[in-house]
Order: C-alpha cells, then sequence, then structure tokens
C-alpha cells in the first residue's frame, strides 16, 4: 500500500544553488594580489597590455596574472613591459625599466644630463684638462724637484676632480671644511651666494654631515618617496602601482660647474688625469698621469704592485720641445725620452748617468733610460 501524500502539510522548499559560483570583484583582485605577491622583490618580469579600460588604466597581464594598472601617456594595447617588482607592502609596486611599442623607454635624468655634458663639451674649445694659472716655481733658477713635486700634487687635488670622494673624507672627518672650501665647488657656491646666506649654508652642510652618519637603508621609505612624486593618478583603483619617471627638462648648470664636470667624466673615461699650466712664468707644461694595470707578477701568492705612468712636455729654451714618459712599477724607474732634434738628443744623452746616480739615491732605481727623437723608434 503506497503511504498517502498529504496535501495540506506545509513542507520547506528545496534548497537552490546555482549553476555557477560568483566571484566578486574583490575575489578576483585579491587573487591577483596572491599570485604576485609570491614573485621575489627584485625580479625583472615580461608583461604585455592586454586591454585599455574607460577611467585611462590599463589591463596587463604579467606573472600568469593580469593586474590593473596606470601605465605612461602613449601606451596602447600589445605593448611589451619589463618590470622590476621593487615593494609589495602597502601595495605591489612595479618599476618600468623598459617599453617596446608605441612609448618606448628613454634615459633618466642624469642619463641625459651626462650625455650632454659628453656631447657638448669637445665642442666649446675647453681642453680636458686641470688647468692651473700660477706657475709651479717663480723661476727658472727655484726649480727645486720636491717644490715641483709638491705643487702638482697641489694642483690637482685642489682641482675639483675629487670633489666627492674628499666630500666623504670630510663627512668621515678625516678632511677638514677649511680645506674643502678651497676646491672650485665650494667656492663656485659660495659666489653664487650673499654672504648673510654663507654663515647658514655652513650649518646645512654640518647639519647635512650629521645626517649622512645616521642614514641608513632606508629602502622602504624611499619607495614611498617614489610613489608619492612620480605615480601619475589614475582615474580608478589599480591592482598594482607602477613607477614609470618622467623625462623633465635637462637642469641648468653653470659654466664653470659644467667644465668641471666634463672633467670628471672625462677621467673616469679615459682613466688618465691630465694637466696644462706654466713650469714657471712662459714655460707651458702639459703633464698626464695614469695607473695601468699590472704586468704580470711576482711569486705566486704576492700581489701586484701598481704600475704609473707620467708623461710631461716642454717647450724649452735651449733643448726645444722635449716630451719625457717614466713609467713607475714598484720602486722600479724607465724613463724614455724624445726630443725634437738629434742634437738635443745627444745633449740629453750625456746626462743619463747624472739621472741614474740621482734616482739611486732617491731609493729609485733606474731600470731603463732611452732617448729618441720624435717619430723615431
Amino acid at each position: 500500500m503506497l503511504p498517502r501524500a498529504d496535501l495540506n502539510q506545509t513542507r520547506p522548499p528545496a534548497s537552490l544553488e546555482a549553476a555557477t559560483t560568483l566571484v566578486s570583484s574583490t575575489d578576483a583582485r585579491l587573487e591577483v594580489f596572491r599570485r604576485l605577491n609570491q614573485i621575489a622583490i627584485g625580479r625583472e618580469l615580461q608583461g604585455t597590455v592586454d586591454a585599455m579600460l574607460d577611467d585611462g588604466t590599463y589591463l596587463v597581464k604579467v606573472a600568469d596574472a593580469t593586474a590593473r594598472m596606470a601605465l605612461p601617456v602613449g601606451t596602447k594595447v600589445g605593448d611589451n613591459l619589463s618590470l622590476v617588482l621593487i615593494a609589495k607592502d602597502p601595495r605591489l609596486t612595479f618599476l618600468l625599466t623598459q617599453q617596446q611599442g608605441s612609448a618606448p623607454a628613454s634615459l633618466s635624468t642624469t642619463a641625459r644630463l651626462v650625455d650632454h655634458l659628453l656631447q657638448s663639451a669637445p665642442q666649446d674649445g675647453t681642453p680636458a684638462a686641470v688647468t692651473t694659472r700660477t706657475p709651479l716655481v717663480p723661476a727658472p733658477g727655484a726649480l727645486e724637484p720636491k717644490q715641483v713635486a709638491a705643487a702638482l700634487q697641489n694642483a690637482l687635488s685642489g682641482s675639483g676632480l675629487f670633489y666627492e670622494s674628499h666630500l666623504h673624507e670630510w663627512i668621515s672627518g678625516t678632511r677638514t671644511a677649511a680645506e674643502l672650501k678651497q676646491e672650485p665647488q665650494s667656492q663656485l657656491t659660495a659666489s653664487l651666494k650673499p654672504p648673510a646666506a654663507q654663515d647658514a649654508a655652513n650649518v646645512d652642510l654640518a647639519r647635512l654631515a650629521a645626517n649622512f652618519r645616521e642614514l641608513g637603508e632606508g629602502a622602504q621609505k624611499l619607495v614611498h618617496l617614489i610613489r608619492e612624486a612620480q605615480l601619475p593618478a589614475a582615474g580608478g583603483a589599480t591592482d598594482a602601482d607602477l613607477i614609470a619617471p618622467p623625462q623633465p627638462a635637462l637642469p641648468t648648470v653653470e659654466p664653470e660647474a659644467a667644465r668641471i664636470i666634463n672633467l670628471q667624466l672625462n677621467t673616469l673615461e679615459n682613466q688618465m688625469v691630465r694637466w696644462q699650466g706654466q713650469l714657471w712664468p712662459g714655460m707651458p707644461m702639459e703633464w698626464e698621469v695614469q695607473e695601468d694595470k699590472p704586468e704580470g707578477g711576482g711569486a705566486q701568492g704576492d700581489p701586484q704592485q701598481s704600475v704609473w705612468t707620467s708623461t710631461v712636455r716642454f717647450e724649452l729654451p735651449h733643448l726645444g720641445d722635449v716630451s719625457a714618459t717614466i713609467r713607475l712599477a714598484g720602486d722600479r724607474v724607465h724613463v724614455q725620452l724624445s726630443t725634437g732634434t738629434e742634437d738635443a738628443a745627444s745633449t740629453v744623452r750625456a746626462f743619463g748617468g747624472l739621472l741614474a746616480e740621482r734616482l739611486d739615491a732617491a731609493g729609485a732605481p733606474l731600470d731603463s733610460f732611452t732617448v729618441n727623437r720624435h717619430g723615431s723608434p
């Protein structure tokens, strides 16, 4: 017998389930964050612009996830991006290092300024050398080697070529402020300020030095500062921030400051220091010095000795055009002279023995001494 169906009894309706699971936009963004958050900071990734939204943001596919980002003006769908993850907190932040497509990446302001200085300086006729107006010695009779050596050292040390390293020495307490003020950069800064502002500048420099001593890594703070300063305002919320530095105009550089910077750049590029001035009044002199890579070495385990090459050029009253190249390897000296005439070469050769005696007495034995005419082997 079949059970009777009680039609009058009320029964709760069966629960209904949706045919598909509904995912909120918030859940989708959390999934994007979860995937991207697994990437290590500093890793370089490749992204592709998939779509542009109505609010001006873009959908970028990166690391098997689609993130919403604010990209530079001119970006188009299909552009390829090279991204570096630089921060995860409080938001995922990428640095745009290269963009292939409609909006190619360009050099930073610093790189463009360096390129501008390197390209423009050779055109203004300024020699790529340190120049000194004061002669090294007051007269030919006062030509003492120690005095000339000290004058050349001071000319290079105070030329401004090594200002940044000297600034570091001052901050660490191994160089005085008075010594630092003798260099062109400090004098240039002082000349641009009224006297009342110079005392305040000294206070600021002392405060800056104190801050440098206490400065730590500060990487996270730097990320926040960059984000606040450079991140363009997006029309809507994004899944990740993108730092794409703009291309501001090159800063104005004072001519004298530009000359010094160019000298520094040339020194770094050529690994050579050049000096031009007067040996004594009316006697021009050119000097070049560079450190060469050591060739070979001593016994196994012994450190290789530094090798320095120094070249001087004169226009002497009796000998004419003379150049001398001195190569110092450890405590051994090699000298090569070049003259304009054979008579001058013969005169110089006659004093080779005296030169060897003087160098040997100074503790730097003369290993070789050659004299040739210009252009001869």
